[in-house]
């Protein structure tokens, strides 16, 4: 396994108007962080992302940083007329994926469940398996394209359709393209479907293509309860130091292993510390690289 950071990351360690993707780089590389997950979704880009990547990509080589991996933050899935847009620049990240170097793509699926208003049920959502047949449509194009670029594709567990270890692992069955897989994100199938996240790694370790690294600890429920009256939200999990939250890394990363899984683990969220950002992400990228040096 290969530990990296996801430029999401080091971008809160920055000042607010000095986050651009040059100066994450080379916070990286002050940092001796050798790879880098560039998310696209975090990049603010004018004009097409090829042209970024190209531009980005010889700074990365001067520095000696390396991006085997890249987050995209357009979703898949859209029903309406979006449909094909989403497409065109989820094809074009593709491509800028493998301009910087990269051989995998991470990308959400839409959130929750959309339904045109004049659909039946579309008063009541639609379930995971409804959405199945466009899912799989789209993936399989999306996949056809990537192949072309040597680039495989991580779907997420995200949000509120595609969330669960299942709905990845039907997902990567149906689409039926070797291309086609999961990012495992053992957080998040806590924090968006209390699933345990060790039984899931066990479940996808041969259907993973990267997995994204984090950890998280139980809101108190008295926390919990405050700060739903005071503005509504719901937050039984909060980021918590890589080695200090209720996930066992090591288990998680062992479980992939044993699955065939010996691809990118890149940190997420570092949790806080009490000397900022910077000293977060220096104690969770140790831990990281801790944990995955114990993985045989």
């Amino acid at each position: 396994m290969q530990a990296a950071v996801m430029s999401y990351c080091l971008r809160g360690a920055l000042a607010e108007d000095e986050q651009s993707m040059d100066n994450i780089l080379k916070l990286a590389a002050r940092e001796e962080i050798r790879h880098l997950e560039i998310y696209a979704g975090g990049w603010d880009i004018d004009g097409d992302i090829r042209q970024a990547a190209e531009a980005l990509k010889p700074l990365a080589d001067d520095l000696g940083v390396g991006m085997p991996v890249m987050g995209s933050g357009t979703r898949l899935g859209h029903l309406d007329g979006s449909r094909e847009s989403n497409m065109a620049q989820l094809k074009a990240e593709v491509e800028a994926c493998a301009i910087l170097g990269g051989n995998v793509m991470t990308l959400p699926i839409v959130d929750g469940q959309p339904v045109p208003v004049d659909k039946p049920n579309a008063i009541v959502g639609v379930r995971f398996e409804q959405m199945l047949p466009e899912l799989v449509a789209q993936l399989q194009e999306l996949a056809d394209h990537a192949l072309k670029f040597n680039v495989e594709l991580a779907v997420l567990n995200h949000c509120f359709l595609v969330y669960l270890g299942w709905h990845q692992k039907w997902l990567t069955l149906l689409s039926e393209r070797e291309n086609v897989g999961a990012c495992v994100d053992p957080g998040n199938y806590l924090h968006y479907g209390h699933e345990e996240p060790e039984a899931v790694c066990r479940e996808l370790g041969g259907m993973a293509k990267m997995a994204r690294a984090g950890n998280v600890a139980p809101t108190p429920q008295a926390d919990v309860i405050e700060q739903f009256k005071i503005d509504g939200r719901f937050q039984p999990w909060q980021a918590a130091p890589f080695d200090t939250g209720v996930i066992d890394q090591v288990a998680c990363y062992q479980a992939l292993a044993n699955g065939g899984f010996g691809g990118v683990v890149s940190l997420k969220t570092a949790g806080n510390h009490p000397d900022g950002p910077l000293a977060a992400i220096r104690h969770s990228w140790q831990a990281l690289n801790n944990a995955v040096k114990k993985v045989h």
